[in-house]
């Protein structure tokens, strides 16, 4: 698991401190982040937000 690259794309959106990294298939992971969800295409570098009320996965635009 490429934990290195996951927290360089979720620090382009302003996401520090990830715990509980999942694989979820070949390109995309999850972290928890204060008790939210993220997910990560490392291949594109974006970046998702989970839902926690529709169970949908929201994307995220990158903080300059």
């Amino acid at each position: 698991m490429p934990k290195k690259k996951i927290r360089e794309i979720a620090k382009k959106y302003g996401y520090q401190r990830l715990k509980k990294y999942r694989q979820w298939d070949d390109v995309h992971f999850s972290a928890e982040v204060n008790g939210i969800v993220i997910v990560i295409n490392i291949e594109s570098g974006e970046l998702y937000e989970r839902n926690p009320f529709t169970k949908l996965l929201v994307k995220k635009l990158e903080v300059r």
